[in-house]
């Protein structure tokens, strides 16, 4: 050891030599072995020496910012805020989802009020699909037996004989169904479409009717019926859209006379309605000589 670093020794105090030997991680080896000897040379005995922090500690508090949070009574208050704000929401949590399900389990045992039917207008008349069927082998019979043969053996006479019938009854019993509701003054919102399906389906006869046909006397007969009956219940039809469209009577002399001629005409092909049951009025003229 140099005389200078001997000097430098010499005049620090027992206090300072202390230091280095009691803090050895902050110098060099060599120095703080210089000043334990001086210690010992003056006779003073060091304390026991300061434990070495451990690396994963220092390591750790090396790496910890400056301006981090120390352990102290703030920081305990920190954290004793956050937990008791952590158990208030499960808690206040809870007491919701235990109230939302007896929310649910009452509604489930809860009668539901059964829903109100309120009866609304329909523009559907009824079927009477079958009632044609009928109504076209009737007529038929009407046929005498001698042209139903004929016909039987030429085929496309009767097959169009028979395609004719099926679209006037449809649209006839569709007819009688409307204007019948009418006449009881049922003259309700659905009426219009009523009368709109009626003439629809009379509108498949009128393209049956575009073309010509050769028939026997009766047949020949049956159609010219058909078509004047037609006529008139469509004109029938017309007439009841106005009143459906402007509420008003529908009975009149007008519509009476009407009725009592179709009736007539009706009464050639079938002796009684098929949609009210009630006989087809045969008019009886009287011809003066």
């Amino acid at each position: 050891m140099s005389d200078n670093s001997t000097d430098f020794y010499h005049q620090k105090t027992d206090a300072e030599l202390l230091f280095f030997v009691e803090h050895p991680d902050y110098y060099q080896p060599s120095l703080v072995e210089s000043a334990r000897r001086e210690l010992r040379r003056r006779g003073v005995a060091p304390s026991a020496p300061v434990a070495h922090p451990d690396p994963a500690l220092l390591a750790s508090s090396m790496e910890a910012p400056s301006s981090g949070f120390r352990t102290g009574p703030l920081t305990l208050l920190l954290a004793g805020l956050l937990l008791l704000s952590v158990g208030v929401y499960y808690y206040l949590n809870q007491r919701s989802e235990a109230a939302r399900e007896l929310l649910r389990e009452r509604a489930a045992t809860t009668r539901k009020t059964p829903p109100r039917l309120i009866e609304v207008a329909t523009a559907v008349i009824p079927n009477y699909d079958g009632a044609v069927v009928r109504s076209v082998e009737q007529q038929f019979q009407r046929v005498p037996a001698r042209e139903q043969a004929a016909a039987k053996k030429a085929d496309m006479p009767l097959h169009q004989y028979r395609e004719l019938a099926k679209r006037f009854w449809t649209a006839e019993t569709q007819t009688e169904y409307v204007l019948d509701q009418a006449r009881q003054n049922k003259l309700t919102t659905a009426l219009p479409g009523h009368v709109e399906t009626a003439a629809t389906a009379w509108g498949q006869w009128n393209k049956a009717l575009n073309y010509s046909y050769k028939f026997s006397p009766v047949m020949a007969n049956h159609l010219d019926l058909m078509t004047r009956v037609a006529n008139e219940q469509q004109a029938a039809l017309n007439d009841l859209l106005i009143v459906a469209n402007n509420p008003q009577a529908y009975e009149t002399d007008k519509t009476r006379k009407r009725a009592t001629d179709v009736g007539d005409m009706l009464s050639g092909l079938l002796p009684k309605s098929p949609v009210t049951g009630r006989p087809y009025t045969v008019v009886v003229r009287r011809v003066r000589l």
